[in-house]
C-alpha cells in the first residue's frame, strides 16, 4: 500500500486538531500536533491519540504518566505547525499545568489525562487515556484539518 495515498485518502475525512502534551523525563513540557484524537468512553471517560513509534513523544509514554490533551481553536493554526515541526513561532506557547499534565493556555479546550493503555497498531501506538479533568470554551470555532487547514463558516 501507498504510504502517500494513504495520508491523501486520509485527509479527505475532516478532524479536529490537537496538542498532546506531557513532561519529559528531564522535566521539559514536550508536545506533538495530532488530528488522530477521539473519545472512547463516558463511563470511564476514555479518550485516545495515536502516536508514530519512531515520534519522540512514543520514547517517553508510559502507563499512568500525565498528559494533556489541547484543541486547538482555528486562531491556533501557528501552534498547530509549531508542534508538527512544519515552522516553528519565535516565542514557545503557553501552557498551564491542570491536574499534573501540561495544557496549552487559550485552548479551545483541554482534558488533563493519565494514561491507561498503550495499544502497538503497526507503526503508531495507540494511547487509551483516563480523562482526570478537562474544561472548554465554546465561543471559538475548532482548527479543522481537512485536506490542509479549514474554518468553520459562522451561522
Amino acid at each position: 500500500m501507498d504510504p502517500k495515498k494513504l495520508r491523501e485518502v486520509a485527509g479527505c475525512f475532516p478532524t479536529g486538531v490537537t496538542i498532546v502534551s506531557c513532561i519529559n523525563p528531564v522535566g521539559d513540557i514536550h508536545g506533538m500536533t495530532a488530528s488522530s484524537f477521539l473519545s472512547v468512553s463516558l463511563s470511564p471517560a476514555l479518550v485516545l491519540f495515536s502516536v508514530m513509534n519512531e515520534n519522540q513523544l512514543a520514547g517517553y509514554l508510559k502507563e499512568g504518566m500525565p498528559m494533556g490533551i489541547s484543541i486547538l481553536s482555528e486562531k491556533m493554526e501557528a501552534v498547530s505547525n509549531h508542534f508538527a515541526k512544519i515552522k516553528l513561532m519565535e516565542q514557545s506557547p503557553v501552557f498551564s499545568i491542570k491536574a499534573e499534565a501540561p495544557v496549552l493556555e487559550d485552548s479551545q479546550g483541554w482534558y488533563s489525562t493519565k494514561v491507561e493503555q498503550l495499544i502497538p497498531a503497526g507503526d503508531h501506538l495507540l494511547v487509551i487515556c483516563r480523562v482526570v479533568d478537562l474544561a472548554a470554551r465554546t465561543e471559538e470555532n475548532p482548527l479543522v484539518y481537512f485536506k490542509g487547514y479549514k474554518k468553520i463558516a459562522s451561522s
